[in-house]
C-alpha cells in the first residue's frame, strides 16, 4: 500500500516537473514589442527582462528608450526586427493587417491584441498577453488593479453634475482649423464619462474633425486638450482657443493641455488618464480624490 501511494506521488510529481519545464520553454524569452501600449502592458506584466526591441515611439518605461529600435507603428523595419533574433513580435490587429503576414513570413511568431477600444478590450489584451508571457497571475493582478482603480473613480464621481466636454486629439498648429475631436466609441469616451464628464459629440466614430464653427456649437464647458507636444506650450495652445471668446470653457478659464502619454497609449496606464480628467473637470474634487488613494 505504501509503495503504490509513494509510486503515484513520485509520477504525479515527475508529470508537474515535465509540464512546467515544457511551459517554461515555451514562454518567449526574446520579444520585440510593435505597440507602445503593448510594451507598456509587458513592462506592467513584469516580463520587461525579455524585451529586446521597440518602436521609435516608445517612451515608458523609461528605459525602453535605451532599447534597439525597429522603427514606426506602420512601418517596422523588418532587418532591424530579424537581427534581433525575436521567438516573439507583438502587434496590435491594426497592425497585423497591415504587416503581420510578412512578419510571420520571415519565420516568426506574432501575438496579435485583437481591439483596444474599450477598458474591456485593454483588460481582455492584458489577459491575453498574460496568458502567452507565462504570466498568468500578474495579469489578474494588474487587471484587479486597474479595474478597482477606475471604480473608485466612479464612485467618486457618480452624485455629481457631468460637464460637458470636448476632447481634442489634433488640429493644424498654431490654428484652429481641421479639429480632430473624440467621438463615443473608444475607452477615452469611457475614461471621461468615469471622470464626470460628457462628451458633446455623440458621433460613434472614433475621431472625426470639426470646425471651429462646430465648437461653439457644442459649446462645451470643458476643452481638453491631447498634447503630443512639449508642455512648454501649453500658454501658447491656451492663448489659441482663447479666440473662442462665446465658448463657456473659454469664458470661465476652463481650457486644459494634458499629456498624450497617460491618455493615448491604452494600457495600465488608463489609470493616470482618468486621474488626470478627473483633475481637470472637477478640480474640486481633487482633494478627497487624494484622501481617497
Amino acid at each position: 500500500m505504501t509503495r503504490a501511494i509513494l509510486f503515484r506521488f513520485s509520477l504525479v510529481i515527475l508529470i508537474l516537473f515535465i509540464s512546467l519545464k515544457s511551459y517554461s520553454e515555451d514562454t518567449p524569452k526574446r520579444i520585440v514589442s510593435v505597440s507602445p501600449n503593448l510594451t507598456q502592458v509587458i513592462y506592467g506584466l513584469d516580463a520587461w527582462e525579455n524585451v529586446v526591441g521597440v518602436t521609435i515611439y516608445d517612451e515608458y518605461p523609461p528605459e525602453a528608450k535605451d532599447l534597439p529600435k525597429i522603427g514606426g507603428w506602420v512601418n517596422p523595419n523588418y532587418e532591424a526586427i530579424l537581427a534581433l533574433k525575436p521567438d516573439l513580435v507583438v502587434l496590435m490587429k491594426d497592425q497585423d493587417a497591415i504587416f503581420g503576414k510578412k512578419i510571420r513570413d520571415l519565420g516568426l511568431k506574432t501575438f496579435t491584441a485583437h481591439s483596444n477600444d474599450s477598458i474591456k478590450d485593454i483588460l481582455q489584451a492584458i489577459s491575453d498577453m498574460g496568458e502567452i508571457l507565462g504570466k498568468r497571475e500578474e495579469a489578474k493582478k494588474l487587471s484587479f488593479y486597474i479595474q478597482t482603480s477606475l471604480d473608485e473613480i466612479s464612485e467618486l464621481t457618480k452624485n455629481i453634475k457631468k460637464k460637458r466636454a470636448l476632447i481634442v486629439v489634433g488640429r493644424n498648429a498654431g490654428t484652429l482649423e481641421d479639429i480632430y475631436v473624440i467621438g463615443t466609441n473608444n475607452y477615452i469616451d469611457e475614461l471621461v464619462t468615469l471622470a464626470g464628464g460628457q462628451n458633446v459629440v455623440k458621433n460613434e466614430r472614433t475621431a472625426l474633425k470639426i470646425s471651429k464653427e462646430a465648437v461653439y456649437h457644442f459649446n462645451p464647458e470643458v476643452i481638453i486638450e491631447i498634447n503630443h507636444e512639449k508642455t512648454d506650450k501649453e500658454k501658447e495652445i491656451i492663448d489659441i482657443w482663447g479666440n473662442l471668446t462665446q465658448v463657456d470653457a473659454v469664458k470661465n478659464g476652463q481650457v486644459y493641455i494634458l499629456s498624450s502619454k497617460v491618455l493615448l497609449h491604452p494600457s495600465q496606464r488608463i489609470v493616470e488618464g482618468a486621474q488626470v480628467l478627473t483633475e481637470a473637470l472637477h478640480p474640486e474634487l481633487k482633494e478627497k480624490y487624494g484622501n481617497n488613494n
